[in-house]
């Protein structure tokens, strides 16, 4: 017969090791912030230190930033110099003929080379954005525009933040579309006799980040990348992703597609292709036979996430009384390794300031 003081030590040590064990995989131990954060904040000898206390108060003034990854992303740019979403004296929702973020100053920054950062570095370059940088003073706000721009350094910069007690106010323009698209959702489609499909119209890259997967838990998904073609026309390689995503309801038996988020920047400038291709497609018959129209909704919605993303800044900024709430034009400023193409841009165009 085996020793029973033993027998009970033993089973003390299984217990404490099972209690060590349950802490682990039930992440009662909260990791810190990584140290590239600490480094920002704390060690004043580095080139990328903040010194927090002499961060501005009153930053009103100061300019909102747009970080991208690409050229492409100044439509987020030209999406918030055309909104006009809200009642600028009263703040309810509502057109009042005066652009909502007339008056405010606009940087936009690109991270060309982003896919090549690593995460401390993209995080060490987006901290850039939070001092004062010669003339340039840091930002109030920033919206992060690129697809390369992963949740995760969103995330970090989120955590900097707050760690900082900075007061940036941060959007994310993709996050804006998928809450859209889980505020339809919820409000709507919560009933299984109700179900529909979310089509996803996005950047490969994008996809390669798994930047929409969080949308599967709640509603059927259909994902279709949007690539331009070198030999045709922006409304064609548009025409094109619409015909795909309506292709893969047919095949893998979706419910019928109600929502569709615009993901690719250059989407936001074709709306009217994607209404035209949609009606196309409910009205092609073959043999007599409607192919598409039980599987798309005859009112299809489109998502932006760009407005989406402009209508969260604007309630943030007046929240937080740092909306500038001047009737002066916008002024913008870019910052980008090559000259970008404006033309595409009329707002842009009009409102550029270097």
């Amino acid at each position: 017969m085996s020793d029973p003081k033993r027998y009970i030590t033993l089973l003390m040590l299984l217990g404490a090791l099972g209690g060590v064990s349950s802490c682990k995989s039930g992440r009662q131990d909260v990791a810190g912030p990584l140290p590239v954060i600490e480094e920002i904040l704390k060690d004043s000898a580095s080139a990328h230190y903040i010194d927090t206390q002499a961060y501005a108060l009153n930053k009103h003034n100061f300019p909102i930033g747009v970080l991208g990854t690409s050229e492409d992303d100044l439509q987020v740019v030209e999406t918030l110099l055309g909104l006009d979403e809200f009642d600028n004296i009263t703040g309810e929702p509502g057109s009042d003929g005066i652009k909502d973020f007339a008056g405010e100053h606009i940087v936009f920054f690109c991270l060309s080379q982003a896919e090549d950062l690593s995460r401390e570095d993209m995080i060490r370059q987006i901290a850039g954005l939070f001092r004062w940088q010669d003339q340039r003073p840091p930002v109030k706000a920033l919206v992060v525009a690129g697809d390369m721009i992963t949740m995760q350094v969103y995330q970090d910069i989120r955590d900097l933040v707050e760690l900082g007690k900075l007061g940036i106010i941060t959007v994310n323009v993709l996050q804006a579309g998928n809450e859209k698209a889980f505020s339809y959702v919820r409000s709507n489609h919560s009933q299984r006799n109700n179900r529909v499909t979310v089509g996803v119209i996005a950047s490969p890259k994008a996809f390669s980040l798994s930047a929409y997967d969080g949308l599967e838990q709640e509603t059927a998904v259909a994902y279709q990348e949007y690539v331009p073609m070198a030999d045709r026309s922006p409304e064609k390689a548009i025409q094109y992703a619409v015909n795909s995503l309506a292709d893969q309801l047919l095949d893998n038996s979706h419910p019928r597609l109600k929502y569709i988020i615009l993901g690719a920047h250059p989407l936001q400038q074709h709306r009217e292709t994607i209404g035209e291709t949609i009606t196309f497609l409910r009205n092609y018959r073959n043999n007599n036979i409607y192919i598409y129209r039980h599987l798309i909704d005859s009112g299809v919605i489109l998502i932006e996430p760009q407005k989406e993303a402009g209508i969260q800044l604007y309630m943030d900024l007046r929240e937080e009384r740092m909306a500038a709430f001047r009737t002066t034009p916008s002024s913008v400023r870019i910052y980008t390794s090559e000259k970008p193409d404006l033309t595409k841009y009329p707002l842009l165009h009009v409102c550029i300031d270097n």
